[in-house]
C-alpha cells in the first residue's frame, strides 16, 4: 500500500485539495493526518464538534474499518486503501459525503442539497467546485446507509 502522503494526491481528491488546502490547511500539519495526530481534533479544527461527531462517530458505524482522518485541515473519511476521501465537515453548518450515483439519486430523493445556504456575510458552498458526486448531509434518514456506500465506492478507484 502506497504512504498515506502518497494517498493524499490521488486525483479524486483533486477539488478537496483546490477547495481546503489555501484556506483550511494549519502549518506544521500535514495534508493527510490520523485524528491522534491533531490536539483537540473534535474542537480544533474549525468545524463544529457536533459536525465532527456525527461523520466520525455516527455516520461511519457500519464502515468495517475506522475511516477517520483529517484531510487539508477540515475532519474528513478516507478509503485507507485508496486514499479517496468520502466524507468531509466543515464550519458550523456542513458535512457532505461522496456518493455513488444510486444512493446520489436517493440522497437527493430525501432532502439533500448541494448547495449550502450560510448566513450573512459568508458566501454560498456549491459543491460543484470540488466534484459532481458530493451531497451534503443534515441528518436524513439514510445516511449511515449511504456512508458505507460511498465507503465502498471509494475503493474503486
Amino acid at each position: 500500500m502506497p504512504p498515506a502522503q502518497e494517498l493524499a494526491d490521488h486525483p479524486a481528491n483533486a477539488g478537496l485539495r483546490q477547495h481546503f488546502e489555501p484556506t483550511h490547511l494549519k502549518p506544521g500539519l500535514p495534508r493527510i493526518a490520523t485524528p491522534d495526530q491533531v490536539v483537540r481534533p473534535y474542537d480544533s479544527l474549525g468545524t463544529h464538534p457536533d459536525l465532527v461527531a456525527r461523520l466520525w462517530d455516527e455516520l461511519p458505524s457500519q464502515l468495517p474499518v475506522d475511516c477517520r482522518a483529517v484531510y487539508c485541515g477540515v475532519p474528513a473519511l478516507r478509503h485507507p486503501q485508496t486514499g479517496i476521501v468520502f466524507g468531509f465537515a466543515g464550519g458550523t453548518h456542513t458535512y457532505a459525503l461522496r456518493l455513488p450515483l444510486t444512493q446520489f439519486a436517493a440522497a437527493l430523493a430525501a432532502g439533500a442539497k448541494r448547495i449550502a445556504q450560510y448566513p450573512v456575510r459568508q458566501p454560498s458552498f456549491d459543491l460543484d467546485t470540488i466534484g459532481p458526486e458530493w451531497v451534503f448531509g443534515s441528518w436524513l434518514k439514510g445516511e449511515k446507509e449511504w456512508c458505507l456506500a460511498a465507503y465502498e465506492h471509494a475503493a474503486t478507484p
